[in-house]
């Protein structure tokens, strides 16, 4: 019998030595400025509508683990373009973020995504009002327009 629970214990950590990382997927929106426009409104709308055209946009959403064995954890970032004369409608919907941000970006860089040495310049609010997460941030610049939305799941 000890034999048998011996063989079963080292079974199971041979197992685990061999299981990797999880696993991380990708998902986004691809195509020309009107297409990314569409499927980011779309994301958004489904909690707010926005209060004025979106000029251009970007979604990337990165999945850690397939949900199999335990829940997914997932990282989603954003990147909306309006004209700068628009950025006080969209901050008049959103709600102040009294909290310290970190900074964050996608594992794989991408041109759209601010960059560490301007993030400090963004105006920060909470992202519930447009995502529906509590967990994150939207970083606003009023001078260019851009906003970065970034959430996380845990």
């Amino acid at each position: 019998m000890l034999r048998f629970v011996t063989i079963a214990c080292l079974s199971v950590l041979a197992a685990c030595s061999r299981s990797s990382a999880p696993k991380t997927s990708v998902h986004g929106v691809t195509g020309k400025s009107s297409d990314r426009v569409t499927a980011v409104s779309a994301i958004i709308t489904k909690h707010k509508a926005p209060p004025t055209a979106i000029l251009d946009a970007q979604f990337v959403e990165e999945q850690t683990g397939d949900g199999g064995l335990g829940p997914s954890d997932f990282r989603a970032f954003y990147f909306v373009q309006v004209a700068p004369q628009d950025v006080a409608q969209w901050a008049q919907i959103l709600t102040p973020l009294a909290a310290t941000v970190e900074y964050d970006a996608p594992a794989q860089p991408r041109d759209w995504w601010i960059a560490r040495d301007t993030f400090a310049s963004l105006q920060f609010y909470k992202p519930d009002t447009l995502t529906g997460r509590v967990h994150g941030w939207i970083g606003v610049s009023q001078q260019s327009g851009r906003i970065y939305i970034f959430t996380f799941t845990m």
